[in-house]
């Protein structure tokens, strides 16, 4: 492993410990990522952690205006906008295989 992915995995594993994330929750969702094809986990995984993320924001905005000095608000735009591209990318790549017909993406499964 990379010294940028090890050190992006201990800053994410510090932060879930600061929200009490449960190694058993993590073992259950490495299970469905297991049963995956292993070309489809990557793109598993960013769906659902989108799919995350737009519950996060949606919760937020019920609490906040959404005004500029908000941090959580700021970083929320910036997760949301990078989900909306690599969502429109997913859906890209998928018409450009399917036109190929070379592979099936998981969610055509």
């Amino acid at each position: 492993m990379n010294e940028t992915a090890r050190d992006a995995l201990r800053q994410v594993e510090s932060a879930a410990h600061l929200y009490a994330t449960d190694d058993e929750e993590i073992a259950a969702f490495r299970e469905i990522l297991s049963r995956q094809h292993p070309n489809d986990r990557g793109t598993y995984a960013c769906a659902a952690l989108d799919r995350v993320v737009t519950d996060i924001a949606l919760d937020h905005r019920t609490e906040c205006d959404g005004g500029p000095d908000c941090r959580t608000c700021a970083g929320l735009r910036d997760a949301l906008t990078i989900a909306v591209a690599s969502i429109r990318a997913m859906i890209a790549d998928e018409m450009t295989w399917r036109r190929r017909g070379y592979r099936r993406w998981f969610w055509s499964r």
